[in-house]
Formats: structure tokens, C-alpha cells, sequence
């Protein structure tokens, strides 16, 4: 059996829509009418990822979404915390809003290596904007309370 991969010596600062790299995003308080059966989504919101001082020998740079306890091991969305004021069913999916049909990003997945949007980065300035969204995804009939959820992150490059 044969493992590879690569390091680089690529890197680059992030901060998450101006709040530092660890930032919160804040969804809109919706209705459970909105995501009333499996499968619904509502309540999309963008979020930029702004990268400065790239440098390296690899131009281009994806965010990849880790694996993790918050994260479902089959369809890559991020579990709501559990508590008696969280809302019952609802997950939150994330979205790459590079692209023009929003692809769906599943967390943890190898799949982000070759799906993911990459974009070059101002080989002057060492500078990129990477656009993603989030959204709530109904499980089954939701129920009222409140939706949190984490995600680790990693810059991937090629």
C-alpha cells in the first residue's frame, strides 16, 4: 500500500469576513415553516475568507473543511449542538459561492481537493478572496431553538 501527499512551503494569513481567522457567522432567525420536511434549505448567508501575504511556489488556494466531531462522517454537514434550547433537525450546509450553482461542500470529504472552487491569489500583493456560504438544511421537521455549529479549516494549494 502506497500513501502520498505534499507539503509546501505555500502559505498565506486568513481572516473570516473581518473578525480574525476563528470568526462566527451569524444566519438569519428563521420559521420553522421554512424548513418544514427533510431535505429543505433556507437562510443561505455569505461569508468571505480573505487571505493575505501568499507566498510560495503554488498559486492557487481552496479552504478545506475538516473532518471532526461537529461534522457528519456522511454527508460532510455540520451538526447542530445538542441541548434542551437547540432546535431538533436542522444541520447547516456549506456552499462554495464561487461557483455559479453554489456546489454543495462536504466536510471532511477528500472530495474538496478536486470539487473546490481554487482561486490565484495577486501574485503582487500576496492577496485572495475565497466566497463561501452557509445555510440551514432541515434533517426532517424542524423544530424551534437555536442552530451552533464548528467547522476546522486547513488552506489547501495547488
Amino acid at each position: 500500500m502506497t500513501f502520498e501527499g505534499e507539503l509546501t512551503a505555500t502559505s498565506c494569513d486568513v481572516t473570516v469576513d473581518g473578525q480574525g481567522a476563528d470568526a462566527t457567522v451569524t444566519l438569519p432567525t428563521l420559521g420553522i415553516n421554512q424548513l418544514e420536511a427533510a431535505g429543505k434549505t433556507a437562510g443561505r448567508t455569505n461569508f468571505l475568507m480573505e487571505l493575505a501575504n501568499c507566498e510560495g511556489t503554488l498559486k492557487t488556494v481552496a479552504a478545506y473543511f475538516e473532518a471532526g466531531a461537529s461534522v457528519d462522517p456522511v454527508t460532510g454537514r455540520l451538526k447542530n449542538a445538542t441541548g434542551t434550547d437547540n432546535a431538533k433537525n436542522v444541520s447547516l450546509q456549506l456552499r462554495d459561492a464561487s461557483s455559479t450553482s453554489y456546489a454543495v461542500i462536504k466536510a471532511g470529504s477528500a472530495s474538496q481537493a478536486t470539487d473546490t472552487t481554487y482561486i490565484a491569489y495577486d501574485t503582487t500583493d500576496g492577496s485572495a478572496t475565497l466566497p463561501y456560504a452557509v445555510e440551514y438544511y432541515a434533517e426532517d421537521a424542524t423544530t424551534a431553538g437555536k442552530v451552533n455549529s464548528s467547522v476546522v479549516y486547513s488552506l489547501m494549494y495547488k
